[in-house]
């Protein structure tokens, strides 16, 4: 199967939310990309891709529109 890219993102630490999210959901995904050497989730100027399977790349878009449509919490603190 090829792997093909579902979304980019600017920093490490969010890149492994975003692999954890569609790993919860039952699909596979890995960081491909970015500065993969530094060791620390700081932003680069080269994004990191999250790769799928071509197969399931349909399902990681469903998931992720679901993730970033979720509310916030910090906003019912007031």
């Amino acid at each position: 199967m090829e792997l093909v890219t579902v979304t980019t993102v600017g920093d490490a630490g969010l890149a492994n939310v975003v692999v954890g999210v569609l790993e919860q959901a039952g699909v596979d995904a890995v960081v491909g990309g970015g500065d993969t050497a530094s060791a620390y989730p700081m932003p680069s100027v080269h994004p990191f891709r999250i790769l799928v399977n071509e197969d399931d790349l349909s399902r990681a878009r469903d998931i992720l529109d679901q993730y970033e449509t979720v509310p916030d919490d910090s906003d019912d603190e007031e």
